[in-house]
């Protein structure tokens, strides 16, 4: 929409505005902003109207996913559940969403349709990943070597990164499918320090935290209250396949990751503000 403004013409990008328990229209500056936060506008509009789902996923799961969901940071299995819900939603959202009600209605109806299978999905991925970040917690509790501090104290860093309260719906559908990956890399990284990599394993951690010290640098050049555009946002989880491909090489990079890529990808996304 275009208006005129003290005789200048400003365009704005009209889209809704995801605030938590509302969901507002308003306009943006940019196409780009106004996209990605219309498609989490329509996520939690989605949410707002579709049926509770939290008693029927609980029912309904089995004895280990419910041990595992104990020991969540959400607080509660209902919290978790409605977390894993948003990222189902998440997922059924196509990229480009629509702008009208015709077009949010019949989403709403394919939503309405594939929500409960795709939540079981979901709760089965992240049973995975708190089954194997309780292995690694307890095995970090037992690790007294002060040769493996640095490593221990980045490992705990990572977890603190993956696994928090809100985790499942803020890492998103296409990055959460990978995150038991993520773990699995950790644990690798654990077998191969005991087996003695520890030189090479600090040689590896210089690299990484070079690059994450960068990100965080990039991350306090987006003014705030504004959204991180997704390129820079995106070398996140850059930087996780890339501890793949430092600790955990065997378990192959979902794509070709270097530090000159994700140093590219910071630059990109750094361009967009």
């Amino acid at each position: 929409m275009t208006t005129t403004v003290m005789g200048q013409q400003i365009t704005a990008y009209p889209g809704l505005d995801d605030n938590g328990s509302t969901v507002d229209l308003t306009v943006f500056r940019g196409e780009a902003e106004r996209d990605a936060a219309h498609r989490s506008g329509v996520i939690r509009l989605l949410m707002l109207r579709l049926p509770p789902a939290a008693k029927f996923v609980i029912s309904h799961l089995n004895n280990a996913e419910k041990l595992v969901f104990t020991q969540n940071p959400h607080g509660s299995i209902d919290k978790l559940i409605a977390d894993c819900t948003m990222a189902a939603v998440d997922q059924l959202v196509p990229e480009s969403p629509p702008m009208n009600r015709a077009g949010f209605e019949a989403l709403f109806e394919a939503v309405r349709a594939e929500q409960i299978d795709t939540i079981f999905t979901i709760t089965a991925i992240v049973a995975k990943v708190f089954g194997a970040s309780t292995r690694i917690n307890k095995d970090l509790k037992s690790t007294k070597s002060l040769a493996m501090f640095a490593a221990v104290t980045d490992i705990r860093s990572q977890l603190e990164q993956l696994i928090y309260p809100g985790f499942i719906a803020a890492t998103g559908a296409a990055n959460l499918m990978r995150l038991p990956r993520y773990v699995a890399g950790v644990e690798k990284r654990l077998e191969k320090l005991r087996a003695g990599a520890v030189t090479r394993d600090s040689q590896a951690l210089v690299v990484i935290q070079k690059l994450e010290d960068e990100y965080d640098s990039a991350l306090e050049k987006v003014p705030q209250g504004a959204r991180v555009p997704a390129p820079l946002a995106q070398v996140k989880w850059m930087l996780e396949e890339m501890r793949i491909s430092l600790f955990a090489q065997e378990l192959g990079t979902a794509y070709s990751v270097s530090e000159k890529r994700i140093r590219k990808a910071m630059k990109d996304g750094l361009a967009r503000l």
